[in-house]
C-alpha cells in the first residue's frame, strides 16, 4: 500500500537522528524523498480539529455504503473522500473509483460546513507528565528547553 512505503521512507530517514521537537518530524517528513517530489507535511494548531458531534449539522445520517441486509457496511469501507460541499464518496475495494453514497442528503442542514472548533485553545497536559518532561530537559539541547517551558500544563 502507498501509505505504507510512506511510513517506511519516513522512518529510514529517522533512523540515527535524535528529535527533540514536533518540528524536527516535520522537515524529515518533507525530507524522506525528493523525487518525483518531497512529501507535504503541515503543522496543526488546535484550531485545525473540528467538533463534528451536533447532528443538526451532518449532511448524511449514515456512511453506511449499503441500504439493506448483505449490503456493505461501514466496515467495508476501505477510503472515504469528504468533498467541500458535503458529499461523501466511499471505495469499497480499492481498486475500485469511488462512489457516492448511496443516500439522499439531508436538505435542511443548519450550519452546513460549518462546523465549530473542537477546542477555543491549546490542550493542557497533566501536571505530572510535564513534571516528566522538565525532568528530561537536562539531555535535550538548551535550545529546545523554550518548547518544553511553554507546554500548557493542568
Amino acid at each position: 500500500m502507498e501509505c505504507d512505503s510512506v511510513h517506511s521512507n519516513i522512518e529510514e530517514k529517522l533512523k540515527n537522528k535524535e528529535i527533540y521537537l514536533p518540528s524536527q518530524y516535520h522537515n524529515i517528513t518533507k525530507e524522506a524523498i525528493s523525487k518525483p517530489f518531497p512529501y507535504k507535511s503541515h503543522f496543526l494548531s488546535y484550531s485545525f480539529f473540528k467538533n463534528f458531534s451536533k447532528p443538526e449539522s451532518m449532511v448524511y445520517t449514515s456512511i453506511r455504503p449499503g441500504r439493506v441486509a448483505g449490503d456493505p457496511t461501514v466496515h467495508d469501507i476501505k477510503a472515504i473522500v469528504y468533498k467541500p460541499n458535503g458529499q461523501i464518496e466511499t471505495k469499497i475495494d480499492l481498486a475500485d473509483g469511488y462512489q457516492a453514497l448511496p443516500r439522499r442528503p439531508k436538505k435542511n442542514v443548519v450550519g452546513s460546513n460549518t462546523f465549530s472548533s473542537l477546542y477555543s485553545e491549546k490542550r493542557k497536559i497533566q501536571r505530572f507528565k510535564w513534571n516528566h518532561l522538565q525532568e528530561l530537559k537536562f539531555v535535550l539541547p538548551e535550545d529546545t528547553h523554550s518548547f518544553y517551558d511553554s507546554l500548557s500544563k493542568e
